[in-house]
């Protein structure tokens, strides 16, 4: 007994430190809202909640094809009156991290929908909360680890494609939901795992094999928070390919989870690999993989000012992202592309484009 109970602790303690274990614990994304810091331009709304009411809800979809149930989660925005301008609103998809849940990136997710963006968070079956639930901690990080294969990753690619078709369907059909969607632009997010689920439909290709079978061209624009580049081989090649913009989140302290190996630097590679042309990278000077995650921290471990600062700061840069992509918004893409947004940051925040 003894000795067993510092591996409890060890698999606690890696659990309170990796969003690979992202289960989100309920809570209104007006809990963990701050006052924007006065620093911040005349894009400083986009770090506060937008003018839609949002609705949530939840289903399961099921894509007969593959004999697959698909989870998600949906935030819709409310429409707005006639004469807005605004009648028919962006998709943005969400791919939680391994041994998450459609409630993955809710923080994200609420906020883009507040400000006109129709989101799917999506539940990837086989690498989702499954793994995890249940199991003794002494086993937590053997099934955790056990869950990233590239079985599941394919898995994954063909949720995001089996979604896709549903929400062009749905919008067709005229499902309430997806009355006031716009399926031509669509978005691509998710983190960690969903982001090499968001590398892999939007271009990455196989360092050794040939060919690209995840990408989707319906995909207009993407987001990968903690992202990576796994295999080091051929760089040029896995990400030489991913041409639509792009947009990558890190953090100074977004390393190895589940002693994995992974540095932060290697986040970087993605971007730094891809073709010039509307990419971008924030890295946040102290964020760790886990604030990435688009949910409250609740018990995992304490959230901190620097914490809420940098969600905040994502969620300016993001949003800023969607508007100039998806709406066409020539301000955003200038506050981008000018310093605006850089001049928001902190100090020992990076900011680049190519």
């Amino acid at each position: 007994m003894k000795q067993a109970l510092p591996v409890v602790l060890k698999y606690l303690a890696v659990v309170a430190i990796s969003c690979f274990l992202a289960f989100v614990i309920s809570q209104n994304i007006a809990s963990a809202q701050v006052t924007v810091p006065a620093n911040v331009n005349n894009m400083g709304s986009n770090a506060s909640p937008g003018a839609y009411k949002v609705e949530s809800s939840s289903d399961t979809w099921r894509d007969a094809a593959r004999s697959r149930q698909v989870p998600v989660k949906l935030y819709v925005p409310m429409p707005a009156p006639a004469n807005s301008g605004h009648t028919k609103f962006p998709v943005i998809l969400f791919s939680h991290g391994l041994g998450g849940s459609r409630e993955g990136g809710k923080q994200w997710a609420a906020q883009w929908a507040s400000h006109g963006f129709i989101v799917v968070a999506m539940q990837h079956i086989g690498s989702d909360e499954g793994l995890w639930k249940g199991a003794s901690p002494r086993d937590i990080a053997t099934k955790m680890k056990a869950g990233m294969t590239l079985s599941n990753l394919s898995l994954r690619v063909g949720d995001v494609g089996f979604v896709i078709d549903e929400v062009i369907r749905r919008s067709a059909s005229g499902d309430t939901a997806f009355a006031n969607a716009d399926p031509r632009r669509i978005g691509m997010s998710g983190h960690s795992f969903g982001g090499q689920t968001t590398l892999a439909v939007t271009g990455q290709k196989s360092p050794m094999l040939g060919g690209q079978a995840g990408l989707d061209l319906r995909i207009s624009a993407a987001i990968a928070f903690s992202p990576n580049a796994r295999d080091k081989n051929n760089l040029a090649r896995q990400f030489g390919e991913i041409t639509l913009p792009f947009f990558s989140v890190t953090g100074s302290m977004d390393g190895s989870i589940l002693n994995d190996d992974t540095k932060f630097e290697d986040r970087r590679l993605p971007y730094e690999n891809m073709p010039a042309g509307q990419k971008y990278l924030a890295v946040f000077d102290g964020g760790d993989h886990m604030v990435f995650g688009g949910h409250a921290l609740g018990a995992r471990r304490p959230e901190t000012a620097r914490d809420k600062r940098i969600q905040l700061d994502v969620m300016a840069g993001t949003l800023a992202f969607w508007n100039a992509t998806l709406m066409k918004d020539a301000s955003a893409r200038s506050w981008l592309d000018d310093g605006g947004y850089k001049a928001t940051l902190g100090s020992q925040d990076i900011f680049e484009r190519k």
